[in-house]
Order: structure tokens, then sequence, then C-alpha cells
């Protein structure tokens, strides 16, 4: 089926568009970390759609895993560093970099189970498996720790978010922004589980465009953050 993964294509790519413009508008380096986010799950979308319609192949797969299985989540996670510690943002993102890197030299030389790519469906997590050799364990190895240890940024920064908003009685935007950045990371993964689970492919995709929606909603209460608190504050927003 070929409906949802366009749908989702299509949101991510739009949203990403809009918040690329917003950043030429506004240079604010978590609206560019945002913006690529998008782009990179528009292109692992991308990627379902050409496989839902004529099928995967090993370079496909490799595209697919690496922009939506080890990149997406921690540049999501690093426009939340760049929007709550921004001073951390320049050490993330060189982190990131690296880790990237990893993962990308592991997903290129990864051995795959071609058999299980014989499917217009999402392939199998098999597909990839870790006794296969060192560059699978690297692949798996980048993928679980980026999700990991990005996943613990966007639900810690949420937290940090209503902690502040709690303390300070300052503006609810910024709390909504993380709290819906981290739903909505967390509604993809979810319906990525339960497809694996259930193997319900028509659930996987309609997850996946409610999580950009919601992903995309935090992005616009993170822009208005600063106007509020530029209204609260007038005299220090001169």
């Amino acid at each position: 089926m070929i409906f949802y993964p366009l749908v989702a294509t299509m949101i991510s790519a739009a949203f990403a568009v809009t918040l690329w413009r917003q950043y030429r508008r506004k240079p604010r380096a978590y609206l560019l970390a945002w913006s690529i986010a998008l782009a990179i799950y528009a292109v692992a979308a991308l990627a379902e759609v050409i496989g839902a319609a004529g099928g995967w192949n090993p370079l496909l797969y490799r595209v697919y895993y690496y922009f939506g299985g080890i990149t997406v989540v921690g540049v999501l996670a690093l426009g939340t560093i760049y929007l709550l510690a921004p001073r951390f943002g320049r050490a993330a993102l060189l982190i990131l970099v690296v880790l990237a890197g990893i993962g990308l030299a592991g997903i290129v030389g990864a051995t795959l189970q071609p058999g299980l790519l014989d499917t217009h469906q999402v392939p199998s997590v098999d597909t990839i498996k870790l006794e296969k050799g060192a560059f699978n364990v690297v692949a798996i190895l980048m993928a679980a720790l980026l999700n990991s240890v990005g996943s613990v940024i966007l639900i810690g920064g949420a937290a940090w978010s209503a902690v502040s908003a709690w303390r300070r009685g300052g503006a609810q935007s910024r709390l909504v922004a993380n709290v819906l950045i981290a739903a909505g990371a967390f509604i993809v993964a979810g319906a990525s589980t339960l497809f694996r689970v259930f193997h319900v492919y028509e659930l996987f995709y309609v997850g996946q465009a409610i999580g950009v929606l919601v992903m995309f909603g935090g992005f616009l209460s993170a822009q208005r953050a600063p106007r509020q608190a530029a209204k609260l504050n007038p005299a220090t927003s001169r």
C-alpha cells in the first residue's frame, strides 16, 4: 500500500521546507536542526514509498535504515539541545556527526538477508542480523545508541521544560514544544513497534503521519516561546 507512506513523505517534506523558511527569516540553530530532521524523515518515508511501489533492494534498504533507523532521532535531539542548552550545541553536533559517520560505514558494509527484501512492505528487522559480521554490529549499535540517547534527550527536554515552567512561571510554549516533539517521536516509534509485533501495515503509516503532525505542532510552539518571553520581559528584549 503506497498511500500512507506517500502522505508521510509529503507532510514531512512540506514541514521541512516550512521550518527552513523560518530559519532563513530568523536564523536559529534549533530550527535548522529540526528542518534537517524532517528532511531526513522525508527521505526515509520516500524509501518506503519506493519499496511499496516497486519492491525493496539492498541499496534502498540501506538508505532507509540509515536515515530512518540511525540518524533522525539524533538530529531531533540535537534541535532540543540547541533550544534548551545552546552552549552544548556544538559539542553535541560534533558527537552526532562522528556517530552518524560510524553508522554510515556500518550500514554500507553490512551483510543483508536478500530473501527478506522480497516484499513490498517494510522489511523485517532480521534483514540485518547482529551475528552476520562486524559491520552489522556497528550499524545496529549506532542505531540503538542514537535512538536511545536521543530519546532520553527528548524526554529530558520535556521534563526540564516542565520543571522550568513550574519554578519560574514563564511561558508555557517551550514546555508544550518539547512535550509535543517527544510525543511525536514516540508515536512514530510506537507505531513501528506495533507494526513489527502485529504486522498491521496501515497502522505503521497512520502513526507516522500523526507523529509528524504532532512534532510539527511542537516546532511551532517553540517558535512562540521567544515571542512570549519578549512580551513578559520587554526591557530585556530590546
